[in-house]
């Protein structure tokens, strides 16, 4: 055989198993999602949440397994990073992600918001993230989650009317603590 044939066969062996690590990562990325959604059903927003306390865009940076920044949830358009924002309302929030259908977290779910300093992919100056933390439950039973926002104007104002929802209401669970 000569160099170039080689060279070619070579070549054509690293790409086939490129090509077969690409397929082998959007199937295992297919199954988590699936493995997900029974943990996190999508839950379309009801015609009657009340008028909005307020509006904020921004980035939804990552929604992960509650205390484990480390654990993405895929399920339901959760999986990626985009353009996203929340919309408050007295009976719940709205969560707003680029490509995915807006989902409905109702009060009895929200568990509390703070800042956070990072989530699975992405480090930001200390207290950077807006972080709302919330229970969805499924087929598989409750699942407490963490969703991380960036907000180009800081998310003060987000984060108060995200925290006004766990004050005037009675949660069985407290929001973490600072910073993560």
């Amino acid at each position: 055989m000569s160099g170039d044939a080689l060279r070619w066969l070579v070549g054509g062996i690293v790409l086939a198993l490129v090509a077969l690590l690409f397929v082998a990562m959007a199937r295992t990325w297919r199954t988590r999602a699936r493995r997900q959604t029974a943990a996190v059903p999508p839950v379309p927003v009801p015609t009657d949440v009340g008028p909005a306390a307020g509006s904020w865009d921004g980035f939804t940076v990552a929604t992960t397994r509650a205390d484990e920044p480390l654990e993405r949830i895929t399920a339901g358009g959760l999986g990626f990073r985009g353009r996203g924002g929340v919309t408050v309302h007295d009976t719940g929030v709205v969560l707003h992600h680029a490509g995915a259908v807006d989902r409905w977290i109702a009060v009895d779910e929200v568990r509390g918001a703070d800042r956070a300093t990072w989530a699975i992919d992405r480090v930001v100056e200390p207290g950077g993230l807006v972080r709302l933390r919330w229970t969805a439950t499924g087929a598989a039973g409750a699942t407490d989650l963490d969703t991380y926002f960036r907000f180009p104007e800081g998310g003060a104002a987000a984060l108060a009317a995200l925290q006004g929802l766990t004050t005037t209401h009675e949660h069985p669970h407290p929001a973490g603590e600072g910073t993560n």
